[in-house]
């Protein structure tokens, strides 16, 4: 990178207090304790932190200088405290933050596409990643820097020998996406779906789709989008669109849609999908279980397809793709195997994984924690879950977190028995509870929202299988048997 001071006071509209316009920036940073010299320190206002308040940590690091909010009563110190430093005073330093990497995205005008939805977003957008790093030099989303600050930071990161970018786009409000969308000005806009997280914040699914669908409404005219198809919220949004776009679908009709899968004979944790492209068909495997991931993959496939991507590189990146931890990774643990989810949970999700879950020939029990900002709906989604536990002849259950007692009501109402379901206090607990009734070939899922920590769970009983491996005796065979039948 290189950005010079005069640069951020013509994005931002800032107050030189301090310092040389012509100063030469090399970075930004958000966080004093990772700042690298010659970067520079934005100093956001957070509603658990005052980024001003670690200010003085810039001292002998060799930054720049450090971007702070015009009414922060320390700004008239900073001449004395922090000599050579540029300071730069805004009104807002996350709508600076924003603000610079707009005018960094219009110097890097590199064709971009933005992934959304309530869920599958990061799979997805590490999906088309993949697929288009087959012959281009792809910038990306790392992790889950998908907010109004993550976006930012990655927008920040495109440099010259960037061809296409790929960003992942999250919200927890109405508004949000706009502003993001303002900042990566995307090219090409995908929403995987609308389902009912972050009601919390946004009220109910009409709310939630309002919210997502400003990424349409924001996209420029000549810009194409990416549809599902199979979800009604999303057909909705773009009903009176007149750009082009590219249809997904694993039940219908559309420019991409599933014709058939099967489990990999060779590879148990790996699916056989077959697609039409276009009226051309095309084979893939995918490296992951679960109708979620055909949704994730028919996705990608039309987004790369909307990029002029062929088929074979497609199935090629696709041949590529390796789950990332916590997100439906298959773990063998001795005789065990653990369906790990852990990273996050929605109501869609849960119900995605129990139906993978399911799947399974082997007995099946489920460990899950709370899921998340569900508002006002969250009892009665609990025990939905519960009731869904049942439907899908789970055989054991295991439920940690504040609304476990919904859950357990929900599975043991719809005539699940109430011994085989286990409300626990720790995670200690899960874990004792396994201990005591794992048998050879069972099939564990641990999932929960990322605030329960679920994947603690899941290195305890690591841990635990580790240093009982005795107790276990050889299978026949360390095949996985799932249902082929029920592969869709």
């Amino acid at each position: 990178m290189k950005l010079y001071i005069e640069d951020i006071l013509k994005a931002t509209g800032g107050f030189l207090v301090k310092g040389d316009k012509q100063a030469i920036i090399n970075g930004v940073s958000t966080d004093t304790r990772a700042i690298n010299e010659g970067e520079i320190f934005f100093a956001l206002l957070g509603k658990r932190f005052d980024g001003h308040c670690f200010i003085s940590n810039l001292k002998e690091k060799g930054v720049v200088g450090a971007i702070v909010n015009r009414d922060w009563e320390g700004v008239s110190a900073l001449e004395e405290s922090l000599p050579g430093l540029c300071i730069i005073s805004v009104d807002d330093t996350l709508d600076a933050l924003g603000d610079t990497a707009r005018f960094w995205r219009d110097k890097y005008p590199v064709p971009l596409v933005a992934v959304s939805g309530s869920c599958g977003k990061t799979t997805t957008k590490e999906m088309i990643a993949i697929i288009l790093g087959m012959n281009l030099t792809v910038h990306k989303t790392e992790g889950n820097k998908n907010n109004l600050i993550g976006l930012p930071l990655t927008i920040l990161g495109l440099e010259d020998s960037h061809q296409i970018a790929v960003v992942e786009l999250g919200i927890s409000g109405r508004e949000e996406m706009t502003r993001l969308a303002e900042i990566s000005k995307p090219d090409v806009a995908l929403l995987t779906n609308i389902g009912v997280a972050h009601m919390s914040t946004l009220g109910g699914i009409e709310e939630v789709a309002r919210a997502k669908s400003e990424l349409f409404a924001m996209l420029k005219p000549d810009g194409i989008e990416v549809v599902n198809l199979d979800d009604p919220w999303v057909v909705k949004m773009v009903d009176k669109s007149h750009r082009r776009r590219v249809t997904y679908s694993l039940n219908r009709g559309g420019d991409v849609r599933l014709k058939g899968c099967e489990v990999d004979d060779l590879s148990p944790d790996r699916l056989i999908a077959r697609f039409s492209v276009y009226n051309n068909d095309i084979v893939v495997k995918i490296n992951s279980i679960g109708t979620h991931n055909l949704y994730n993959a028919a996705a990608a496939i039309a987004t790369a397809s909307a990029l002029g991507i062929g088929c074979r590189d497609i199935a090629e990146g696709l041949s590529r793709f390796i789950p990332m931890k916590g997100r439906m990774e298959l773990l063998k643990l001795g005789n065990i195997t653990v369906l790990d989810d852990t990273y996050n949970a929605s109501p869609e999700s849960m119900e995605v994984a129990l139906k993978t879950l399911s799947t399974f020939f082997w007995r099946k029990i489920a460990v899950l924690g709370d899921m998340l900002e569900l508002g006002d709906t969250a009892r009665d989604i609990h025990k939905w879950i519960g009731t869904m536990v049942c439907r899908m002849g789970i055989d054991l259950l295991i439920v940690y977190g504040d609304f476990k007692e919904e859950v357990y009501d929900g599975a043991v109402s719809e005539g699940m028995a109430s011994g085989c379901v286990h409300r626990v206090a720790s995670k200690d607990d899960i874990v004792n509870i396994l201990e005591n009734n794992m048998r050879d070939g069972d099939v564990i899922l641990v999932k929960g929202s990322r605030a329960a920590g679920m994947e603690d769970v899941v290195e305890k009983l690591r841990l635990t299988i580790k240093n009982t491996a005795n107790r276990f005796h050889e299978k026949d065979s360390d095949k996985l048997q799932i249902k082929k039948s029920e592969c869709r």
